[in-house]
């Protein structure tokens, strides 16, 4: 089939000079803490600077996203030299792969293919993807996570899959009477002190809750990442006040705290 491939913005190519910086770092004479780095050590950094980059998004501002981008380009780039170093693929193994694939799963767009909707294009992406994998091996239906995700996220994606085949309740309320046991049962080892049975516990009670989020067609991640950053104004509101009069939140009682936090919630 014939597509109409995109022309390359020659500026995506500058990329080359970051490259050189790379091969400095790992070279001789380079530096001891960049050759002592592994795929393995710079996913942590990779992952660290996507949160950052995320935090500059969405709280819209463009030189810090410019910023953010760059150390998370310089961490993708790192990690595929590692794997050039070791011989296992090079950077061009990566751009003709990702290209590959998004003319494959773009026939409406490189192709002769007519999709009109979003739900058009989602619907015939799946397909693609799963025509994709029909040659590999059977799997099972969660091996496809990505497990490094934060846990409310994969929690919700867990429960998504295995309720998109039928395994789920047939009602919110029986998802409540779930909540309600697993609450028990975290009361439970609470009160027997085991320090390992409460962990768990309290693991079955979270995800009871992303459940009840499902149905309710919540996201969880992002109402924690919502209630955190109200908590965060109000604590931040209560320094500001005790700053003015030249104290700190542990040089004064409870009930002073308390009516801090009180007055920061009536401020909002």
């Amino acid at each position: 089939m014939k597509t109409n491939e995109p022309e390359m913005n020659p500026e995506l190519y500058s990329t080359a000079s970051l490259w050189k910086i790379l091969e400095r770092l790992r070279g001789e004479g380079g530096c001891p803490w960049d050759k002592k780095q592994t795929p393995e050590s710079m996913v942590k950094y990779f992952l660290d600077e996507g949160y950052e980059l995320a935090d500059a998004v969405l709280e819209n501002r463009a030189d810090a996203v410019c910023e953010e981008l760059g150390d998370v380009l310089f961490q993708l780039l790192f990690i595929i030299f590692l794997y050039q170093e070791k011989g296992l693929f090079s950077f061009s193994d990566v751009t003709h792969r990702i290209e590959a694939k998004l003319i494959r799963r773009h026939p409406h767009v490189f192709g002769s293919e007519k999709l009109d909707t979003v739900s058009d294009v989602a619907r015939r992406w799946e397909e693609i993807k799963s025509e994709e994998k029909a040659g590999d091996e059977k799997k099972s239906l969660l091996s496809g996570i990505p497990r490094s995700q934060p846990a409310l996220s994969l929690a919700m994606a867990v429960s998504r899959k295995v309720a998109a085949c039928g395994f789920d309740w047939d009602e919110e309320s029986a998802v409540w009477e779930k909540v309600n046991e697993e609450m028990a049962e975290f009361k439970d080892a609470v009160h027997k002190n085991s320090r390992q049975e409460t962990a768990m516990e309290f693991g079955d009670l979270l995800f009871s809750l992303v459940n009840v989020a499902r149905f309710r067609k919540i996201d969880p991640e992002e109402a924690l990442r919502e209630m955190v950053a109200k908590f965060s104004r109000r604590f931040q509101h209560m320094e500001a006040v005790l700053a003015e009069a030249g104290k700190e939140p542990a040089s004064v009682g409870q009930e002073a705290l308390e009516f801090l936090w009180q007055d920061a919630k009536r401020m909002e």
